[in-house]
């Protein structure tokens, strides 16, 4: 079985990056794995091109065979873990280095920065907080995770990075945001007023800083994450919300009829954000002779597409 193509990567929908196959003795988990990220059996069965009912078959099948028992209330592994389990993902984990991909997770909104990278297996983009992204990696789930500033509880020193035990995050640059709207709904003498963000406990700096600005704040929920339907709602209920325009097709941006809020220039010394490569210490040590290859390239990748989206944000703003 070869790995689904991405939803709507970039924003628009994109062939897969990459093809993969696990191993047939790994198949149930890799199924098992993309439910856990995937949020819904809906979602995991489209991500997975199966039906809704193999996708739950094959999890009542894992549990029952590791006696997997039910997370405690709001835990963040929805379908039960053990040691045995992990040290499965251990081995599927070493089998997709052995192949040349890693399973990356990210957020609609900085999911154009992985798109088309081959050696990045595509995911259902989702908005986690930067512990939930930490506790993924330290699983087993992910490889690594797109993080950040904006996820963190308060703001990080200028020279701070986040830290958690066994990972490390790689930093990557600055993000240039924009605050957009639909052409439609920004009338000369009165632009939107409310932005659309992911929920609190996610990005909680970048609803402190819209509500410090005198927006009102609308929460897109959970359970429509893909960007289709992040653009329906910012069209059916005249909003704005953050986006890095060099980051996307020009031409994409224009279909959409996108523009950028009369409020940018007053928000420009805001809204930069700093990302990281959440990664764990097994494909990123302290020097680089201990580092994956492939993690090194991506790194290379990201930094190289931040820059080149800095400077189109200088070009068009000049």
């Amino acid at each position: 079985m070869v790995c689904p193509p991405a939803v709507a990567a970039g924003w628009e929908s994109l062939p897969p990056a990459s093809a993969y196959s696990p191993p047939e003795l790994l198949l149930a988990l890799h199924i098992l794995d993309l439910l856990e990220l995937c949020g819904s059996q809906n979602r995991a069965a489209r991500a997975l091109q199966l039906h809704q009912s193999t996708v739950s078959r094959v999890a009542a099948s894992i549990s029952d065979q590791f006696d997997l028992r039910p997370p405690p209330p709001g835990g963040l592994i929805r379908y039960g873990n053990n040691d045995c389990l992990r040290l499965l993902r251990l081995a599927a984990r070493a089998h997709r280095r052995m192949q040349g991909v890693l399973r990356i997770g990210m957020d609609p909104l900085h999911q154009p920065l992985l798109a088309g990278l081959a050696a990045v297996l595509p995911l259902p983009p989702l908005f986690r907080p930067a512990d939930h992204w930490a506790e993924l990696i330290d699983q087993a789930l992910l490889e690594g995770a797109i993080v950040s500033s904006w996820c963190h509880a308060g703001p990080l020193q200028a020279d701070a990075e986040p830290r958690w035990p066994r990972l490390v995050a790689v930093p990557l640059g600055c993000l240039p945001l924009q605050l957009v709207c639909p052409r439609a709904a920004q009338q000369p003498d009165l632009p939107p007023t409310a932005v659309l963000l992911p929920r609190r406990g996610v990005a909680p700096l970048l609803h402190e800083l819209f509500l410090q600005e005198g927006f009102r704040v609308e929460v897109q929920p959970q359970s429509c994450q893909e960007p289709a339907a992040w653009l329906k709602r910012l069209r059916d209920r005249r909003l704005a919300m953050p986006l890095c325009p060099p980051l996307l097709d020009p031409h994409w941006f224009q279909r959409q009829q996108l523009i950028v809020h009369s409020a940018q220039p007053h928000l420009q010394q805001r809204l930069p954000e700093r990302l990281w490569l959440l990664l764990s210490e097994e494909l990123w040590g302290s020097s680089a002779a201990d580092r994956c290859p492939l993690a090194q390239q991506l790194v290379q990748a990201l930094r190289q597409r931040l820059a080149d989206a800095l400077r189109a944000g200088a070009s068009a703003s000049a």
